[in-house]
């Protein structure tokens, strides 16, 4: 969203206030001009005066009154803006019916109350510009927070479930221990230098869904069925918010082979297509499993979702698909090119 610097709100604030109080002065001069000397009262009771002083009335209710915190200044004040609008209001009634009836009065007075409240509200809007766009800038800050927050939240879940494929290893005395830990080096850099950014390129996220695979290939074998499509369609140098698709890799091993290792499988596809990802993770689903109870709402989708509400909230579409054998996601965002 295109949001203005501070200086620059602040001379727009001005340029607002200067337009409309020079509209309404310019609209009396020119009522000035017809009407006077010779009809003094029609101009008095005109509707260019009407609007100029219900306007200064505005500025002044806005400044004076509710903005003090003196009582009697606030009495006083309202007081007097009253006392204008009921003597308006009086000439008015006598210019037309050349009497002043309290009724008509009472009629006239409410009419410049309502455009008394169009014009402060005016005027609030232009002071509150600024106001608007901090709220704005806050309000941005915060979803980049809670954003942070989901990212979090998912680290620590992923390095407990390496640490343990790790500690595994290590109890077996695996050969491939010591190219499991370079793996795990590797991916713990992207999750320490590069998740904290907005964006990341494609190919790095790629990169580090492609060592997950690898690393999961060590502890349940070469001969797991594990695979990793990555269409020749994918532009790389797109630019996609870090650690957002392994959140459904790291799913769907959870929920498939850490329940049942025999005739699991994990199946993972990725194109694009313009600026559209499709990323689709499928898995095996087994019987009798608490996860088919509650439909697999956990932690990890959840997640996705609010960080998907939050950071493409009309650019992204997430579905999901269960049989009675398989579980499949299927997610598809805009990616562009970073500029």
């Amino acid at each position: 969203m295109f949001q203005l610097s501070h200086q620059a709100t602040r001379v727009l604030k001005r340029i607002l206030h200067l337009i409309f109080i020079s509209v309404i002065t310019l609209a009396l001069l020119m009522r000035a001009y017809s009407s006077l000397p010779d009809e003094w009262l029609f101009f008095l009771t005109s509707a260019a005066v009407e609007n100029f002083l219900q306007v200064m009335i505005a500025y002044l209710l806005y400044h004076f009154v509710f903005r003090s915190s003196v009582s009697w200044k606030k009495v006083a004040y309202s007081i007097i803006c009253t006392a204008v609008l009921i003597t308006l209001a009086c000439l008015k009634d006598y210019r037309i019916h050349f009497e002043v009836t309290a009724e008509q009065t009472f009629e006239y007075f409410t009419n410049f109350l309502g455009q008394l409240l169009l014009f402060y509200l005016v005027v609030y809007v232009i002071n509150h510009f600024e106001s608007f766009g901090r709220y704005q800038k806050l309000q941005k800050e915060l979803s980049r927070a809670k954003e942070q927050l989901l990212r979090n939240q998912l680290h620590p879940h992923f390095l407990f479930n390496a640490f343990n494929s790790l500690y595994s290893l290590s109890l077996k005395s695996d050969p491939e221990t010591p190219d499991y830990i370079l793996k795990l080096s590797g991916m713990m850099r992207y999750l320490t230098d590069d998740t904290h950014l907005d964006k990341v390129p494609l190919k790095k996220e790629i990169d580090f869904i492609e060592k997950y695979i690898a690393i999961e290939k060590i502890r349940f074998g070469q001969d797991a069925r594990i695979q990793l499509i990555v269409d020749a369609s994918v532009e790389h140098e797109k630019w996609i918010e870090p650690f957002l698709l392994v959140t459904l890799v790291e799913n769907a091993f959870k929920h498939g082979f850490y329940t049942n290792i025999k005739n699991a499988f994990v199946s993972i596809n990725v194109h694009t297509k313009d600026n559209e990802l499709f990323f689709t993770v499928e898995n095996s689903l087994f019987e009798k499993q608490h996860f088919q109870e509650n439909n697999r709402e956990g932690k990890g989708l959840e997640n996705l979702k609010k960080r998907l509400e939050l950071l493409y909230p009309n650019s992204s579409s997430f579905r999901i698909s269960q049989t009675k054998n398989t579980f499949a996601v299927y997610l598809k965002i805009i990616v562009n090119e970073l500029v």
